[in-house]
């Protein structure tokens, strides 16, 4: 499918989906429904051969239905499931398992044996979650320094990722929640995690006629026409430009807990299915169902334009910039700088999965791309749909 263009007459105050990308609506990578410069370019961000890049994608759109089958046979002894490229270089599908009698989970899946069923992981990341909401001045220490907690399917364990010093913290936030040591793995990232919002001159909407973050995904509420973004990015009542212009104003705006908002902008601007690639052209919006754990997702945003990167966690909380806990964001090891906030993200499928929370930028920074143990999280975008009664614009 070749790049869509933008119409001349589109130039003024056109709202474009600030991300990218693609499902897989093909049985293999040599589709003809896959654009080249797609493929290009998640294997420049993923390090993946032509052969591993169909491979991958190939298990993405099996995925689902395998690892249901293997749900089903193994009950609660399902531990989770993801795609993994071995050390031999091959590409795989997982199933973990808790039940050492079991030697068979379908055809094409690779079993695992591990200690903790996904029931017990989730269980123990509940209660971390709970304790975050239940901080006590005087009684229990603060949570800076712990950045974020996810369920990590690969490793059987829930990681919790902390500054260096922080270890005190968390040995306390731990053993406050109630969750099992043991399924617990502390693990240092250096770098916290920053709202990537920030006043940059360049092509992005602006907040009160200056710069600031990223356009999301083009909706409706009815017969109003707007855009999602994260809620970090303004608080409603707000002033949106775009162009020099006044465009419209934030209707509603959640931050932390959710990250979070809705834009609505004049009838007379124009609400547009399509993501720019920073390259000149963009691709369509063509729904918004969700894409598999470990899946290969992109997002755009006008400070570093279109980075690629894998789905490494759902259901993650993020303690971000020290505002506090926002809840249920996707972690992924894509790239992204201050000013990338709000732009949306898709996967292979032009299936719009979310838009941009935080990335843990280094100090004095202005992205982290390039960066060894780069993440971006992003606020799941069907939610944020449900929350305002929105309607994505799709092709």
């Amino acid at each position: 499918m070749p790049a869509v263009r933008p119409r001349p007459r589109l130039a003024r105050a056109r709202i474009v989906v600030s991300s990218l990308w693609f499902l897989i609506a093909f049985a293999a990578a040599a589709s003809p429904s896959v654009n080249p410069a797609l493929r290009s370019a998640a294997q420049r961000d993923l390090g993946l051969s032509p052969a591993q890049l169909d491979r991958w994608l190939q298990l993405e759109r099996e995925a689902p239905q395998r690892a249901a089958l293997a749900q089903r046979r193994l009950g609660a002894h399902y531990a989770g499931s993801w795609i993994e490229r071995g050390d031999d270089g091959a590409v795989r599908l997982i199933v973990a398992s808790t039940d050492p009698r079991v030697a068979d989970v379908g055809p094409g899946v690779r079993l695992r044996q591990v200690r903790y069923s996904l029931a017990e992981l989730e269980a123990a990341k509940a209660r971390l979650d709970a304790s975050a909401r239940l901080r006590l001045p005087g009684i229990t220490r603060p949570i800076d320094g712990l950045y974020a907690w996810h369920v990590d399917q690969a490793s059987n364990s829930v990681v919790v990722r902390m500054a260096p010093q922080a270890l005190e913290r968390a040995v306390d936030f731990a053993a406050y929640s109630g969750a099992d040591s043991g399924v617990l793995r502390l693990e240092r990232m250096d770098v916290a995690p920053q709202a990537t919002s920030q006043v940059y001159a360049g092509v992005a909407y602006q907040k009160n006629g200056a710069p600031s973050c990223s356009v999301g995904f083009a909706v409706r509420q009815g017969a109003t026409k707007g855009f999602v973004t994260a809620g970090h990015c303004g608080v409603a009542g707000e002033s949106i430009w775009m162009d020099g212009a006044p465009i419209g104003h934030i209707v509603a705006s959640e931050f932390p807990v959710a990250d979070r908002a809705w834009v609505a902008i004049g009838d007379q601007h124009e609400v547009l299915p399509l993501v720019s690639n920073y390259a000149g052209g963009f691709y369509f919006v063509r729904g918004s169902y969700e894409s598999y754990h470990t899946s290969v997702v992109c997002r755009s945003g006008y400070k570093t334009g279109y980075q690629c990167g894998l789905v490494n966690a759902k259901n993650v909380t993020v303690n971000v910039g020290g505002n506090g806990p926002v809840y249920g964001l996707t972690e992924t090891t894509a790239c992204a700088g201050f000013g990338d906030s709000g732009g949306g993200w898709i996967d292979i499928g032009e299936q719009a999965q979310g838009v941009t929370s935080a990335s843990n930028i280094p100090a004095g920074a202005p992205h982290n791309c390039g960066m060894f143990g780069a993440f971006t999280w992003f606020q799941p975008v069907n939610p944020i749909l449900e929350r305002y009664g929105l309607t994505l614009v799709t092709l």
